[in-house]
């Protein structure tokens, strides 16, 4: 749940800070915004492959043992 939270916050404020930095020409707000959301993305990415690899290898893990 801790994480959840922090990723959404983290690409809410990347979002609104882009716009921000768009909006205004402020350059460098705009490149941070753009690494909050990189930095979510990232965060959603690593989640999302582990519970991939996660259900692969123990559906793998089934069909063994029922080919046994």
């Amino acid at each position: 749940m801790k994480d959840r939270s922090l990723v959404l916050v983290l690409c809410f404020l990347g979002v609104l800070t882009v716009g921000y930095g768009m909006l205004n020409k402020n350059h460098p707000v705009f490149v941070a915004g753009l690494v909050l959301v990189i930095g979510g993305y990232l965060m959603i990415r690593k989640k999302l492959k582990a519970h991939i690899r996660e259900k692969y290898t123990s559906e793998d893990s089934r069909k063994k043992t029922r080919e046994s």
